[in-house]
């Protein structure tokens, strides 16, 4: 073949496989994906500028200032109930735990709100004194950090027992408390009842004398009841029974809170005590029931050998029928297990 042939095939062969290329382009598809690219350029360009946007509103607005949480304490039925503005689910179930509050009221949530743990120790020693010493309604209100104690005694007694616990906790505590209402008596004689004015006066004087003893005798009964039942219940508060792991064995810091309890019991040798055992949920009842008796046990053998009467201690394990607490899914709550002092009287 000679080299003009040999040109004139290679041009026919190139213009043949270019009238292939044009037909079988698919230009549809090729210029989808042109806008496509574009698109995706343009959406990234405006992402871009968004950004850059919140960047300067970041930069020069104001950012919006955290708040304190508030909550209130109520006391209704004898039993604390809680409700408040919080953060979350998370913080309010953490003020409830701490403060031994199981019953939820009415509970709100704001992003801004911040717990202050400064607060949560002020208000705890309140709650014993508020759940002994208080008739229901009665309210510890937190607002702004601020803590408010308001409502109305069970017993005008309490008040000078009230004042004294709160000289000594140090904190910026404002007040609202209302004696319980008194009976008044009219004293003044009726003129038939005045037989013989002397012998009445001396027969009179005599019976108020008589009243005013037992009633005195009465009043310091009780009295020292409560005042020894607020005296343990404030060294409980922040020295809490224990035992060593899966054992009745009390560990040594225990031992050195019923110490402090025994000086208490033998300086009112009328009273007697009982020392209840609580458990938490997890596990068996019966198994609960006997742990709680065998610890409650060896707490009374502890008191006896310190030299408190054994006649006058009872120790009787609840294991998990009465829970201060909501115990977590797996059924534990250290706040749960515990082991309580109950002033029965004489």
């Amino acid at each position: 073949m000679s080299l003009l042939r040999k040109i004139f095939f290679l041009l026919v062969c190139f213009l043949l496989l270019n009238v292939f290329s044009i037909y079988g382009f698919d230009y549809n598809d090729y210029f989808s994906k042109k806008t496509n690219s574009t698109s995706i350029k343009e959406d990234t360009f405006t992402d871009d500028l968004i950004s850059f946007k919140d960047k300067i509103f970041n930069l020069f607005g104001e950012k919006e200032e955290d708040k304190p949480a508030n909550f209130v304490l109520e006391k209704k039925s004898g039993v604390i109930e809680m409700s408040g503005l919080f953060a979350n689910q998370e913080d309010a179930s953490k003020v409830a735990d701490f403060l031994n509050v199981n019953r939820e009221g009415d509970y709100k949530f704001e992003d801004n709100r911040v717990l202050d743990e400064n607060v949560l120790e002020s208000v705890s020693p309140l709650i014993i004194p508020f759940k002994d010493f208080f008739s229901d309604n009665s309210k510890i209100t937190v607002v702004d950090n601020e803590i408010t104690l308001s409502g109305e005694l069970k017993d005008s007694n309490y008040k000078d027992l009230l004042e004294t616990l709160i000289s000594r906790l140090n904190i910026d505590l404002k007040t609202d408390i209302r004696l319980p209402n008194a009976i008044v008596q009219n004293d003044t004689p009726k003129k038939e009842e005045i037989i013989s004015e002397n012998t009445t006066n001396t027969v009179q004087n005599e019976t108020n004398n008589e009243i005013k003893v037992q009633n005195e005798q009465t009043s310091n009964q009780v009295s020292t009841k409560e005042d020894v039942q607020l005296l343990i219940n404030n060294l409980l508060q922040t020295r809490k029974i224990t035992f060593e792991r899966r054992s009745t064995t009390l560990t040594e810091d225990s031992k050195l809170v019923i110490q402090d309890i025994s000086k208490i019991l033998i300086d009112n040798p009328t009273l007697k005590v009982e020392v209840a055992g609580h458990t938490d949920s997890r596990g068996k009842d019966e198994l609960n029931k006997q742990i709680s008796q065998d610890r409650a046990n060896s707490v009374k053998e502890f008191l006896v050998s310190l030299g408190v009467s054994k006649d006058k201690i009872t120790a009787i394990g609840y294991g998990e029928e009465f829970p201060i607490a909501k115990d977590d899914e797996n059924g534990l709550s250290e706040i749960n297990r515990r082991v309580e002092f109950n002033i029965l009287g004489d």
